[in-house]
């Protein structure tokens, strides 16, 4: 019976070039395939298909390739595109912050790389135990899935170019991967192999359960060590010209200078004041104050040219106290540095950053330390 084509991941024509020059390396079979997302598109993207019966050897190649496996080089240049990573799940709300993105990259001029993974039923067929009895139905079911998935990625992305219209879209570089997998992991690897300047996705609300379990938007958060820019659900659809106040919050952390310095880098095309403040009490020790004051004084001094504001917001809460204070001063995107927690500790003492992503209904920029 003749051998039959799947395709292993959607990727831009330069990238599927190289990777079928690895998977020829390792004697794989590899054919590339032409598709059209989005008529009239600059790049071109192409399907990666191999062999059925090859399929086990190339998945390790392919994560080696997207960077599944995480090796940490300290201060090596960044010799990447700069770009900012957008992974979609073709919700509305990840539609939402497609478009945030977008407003950004075009402020920016940098490159987009729109990410979707699905789940890969041969995933789910490893045998637990000595005895395996093969599925032969395994074949139509990864063929579907790979279909469904192309399918909802070209009716998402055609949506949204015809939305932010067609002569805007073509004004910013944009590639398009489409693979089997786990979100969060595809993301965190892309974006640490590719050096990622930013990760813009949209969060699914307030549930219980997200509170208790988290979420892929609540996982990239934590592990990412790039920016990341949650989009709620329920926050306001607005261009970013027309925002003015963001609020970074501080807990005196060493790391809020680099973290500043990065949000800076981000801001820097559009007209934003930058209000700087902690949730604390003005009586005591007056630390909190002093604090705040040298803080104001080396922003100051940094960056002379821009409009710095540092406050104390009075309280004992600081998610409530957080949440009037945007409310009252009508702040735009909250942006704080989180700090990487163990699974139990996120499970039964959620941080502020993860409250603050599922409660607010403001955009959350996140930093880690």
């Amino acid at each position: 019976m003749e051998e039959k084509l799947i395709t292993i991941v959607v990727l831009p024509y330069s990238k599927a070039l190289i990777l079928k020059m690895r998977f020829e390396a390792k004697e794989i079979d590899c054919d590339l395939e032409n598709i059209n997302l989005i008529e009239g598109a600059a790049s071109s993207t192409v399907r990666v298909k191999i062999l059925e019966k090859n399929l086990n050897g190339a998945i390790p190649i392919l994560d080696d390739f997207l960077g599944k496996k995480m090796i940490v080089i300290e201060n090596q240049p960044n010799q990447n595109e700069r770009h900012i990573l957008v992974p979609i799940d073709f919700s509305v709300n990840s539609k939402k912050a497609c478009k945030m993105a977008f407003n950004i990259a075009s402020h920016l001029q940098v490159k987009l790389v729109f990410m979707h993974s699905y789940i890969n039923p041969l995933i789910h067929s490893i045998p637990y135990s000595d005895v395996y009895a093969y599925d032969s139905a395994l074949l139509t079911k990864i063929e579907y899935a790979e279909t469904s998935a192309n399918s909802n990625f070209q009716e998402f992305i055609s949506t949204l170019a015809d939305e932010i219209g067609k002569e805007k879209w073509k004004t910013i570089t944009s590639e398009f991967i489409i693979k089997s997998g786990y979100a969060e992991e595809d993301i965190l690897a892309y974006a640490h192999e590719n050096k990622s300047q930013l990760i813009v996705m949209g969060s699914s609300g307030n549930s219980a359960q997200k509170e208790t379990v988290g979420s892929v938007a609540a996982d990239v958060m934590y592990n990412a060590r790039v920016p990341v820019l949650i989009v709620p659900e329920s926050a306001p659809q607005q261009d970013l010209k027309h925002f003015s106040n963001i609020l970074y919050a501080t807990n005196f952390d060493e790391k809020d200078f680099v973290a500043i310095d990065k949000l800076m880098a981000i801001l820097y095309p559009f007209d934003i004041k930058v209000v700087c403040a902690h949730v604390g009490q003005p009586t005591g020790n007056g630390w909190d104050l002093a604090k705040l004051n040298g803080m104001k004084n080396i922003l100051k001094e940094k960056y002379r040219s821009e409009a710095f504001e540092c406050r104390l917001i009075v309280g004992n809460n600081a998610l409530e106290s957080l949440e009037h204070f945007i409310e009252d001063e009508k702040i735009d995107i909250l942006s704080l540095t989180t700090h990487k927690r163990n699974m139990i500790s996120r499970l039964f003492n959620p941080s502020l950053a993860r409250k603050m992503a599922f409660h607010s209904n403001t955009p959350l920029l996140v930093f880690h330390a």
